[in-house]
């Protein structure tokens, strides 16, 4: 059996460490964006858990997501949308209330369904 070499093995053996310092360190990080995205899609009558499915479907719960024509979390679409919303609203689309305020009145105008969001068409 022969036995490798000392640099490669310390080599490997320094990149696990390493990596397992990185993944230890990351356990207690939070992403302050998923919280607010839960806080607000909360506040909402409507499947919050769906909802959340969209949206980390659409954005991975990014409020400032933006495609070139679709907007925040819930990726609300600005050439459909952004009249219906007036300005005042549409200003809010990457901050999560404002996103979450959009997606349920798709989510409402569309008949209490996910239908008209790629991400919801599963069903």
């Amino acid at each position: 059996m022969s036995v490798p070499p000392t640099n490669v093995l310390g080599g490997t053996l320094r990149y696990i460490l390493i990596w397992l310092l990185i993944d230890a360190g990351s356990m207690n990080m939070t992403y302050e964006p998923q919280h607010e995205i839960v806080q607000a899609a909360s506040e909402y009558p409507w499947p919050v858990v769906e909802s959340l499915g969209i949206a980390w479907c659409e954005s991975y719960h990014t409020p400032t997501a933006w495609n070139g024509f679709d907007a925040g979390a819930w990726q609300i679409n600005e050439y459909w949308w952004r009249e219906v919303f007036g300005e005042q609203l549409w200003s809010q689309r990457f901050t999560a209330m404002g996103s979450a305020h959009m997606g349920y009145h798709v989510w409402e105008t569309g008949g209490d369904s996910f239908k008209w969001w790629t991400c919801g068409r599963y069903r």
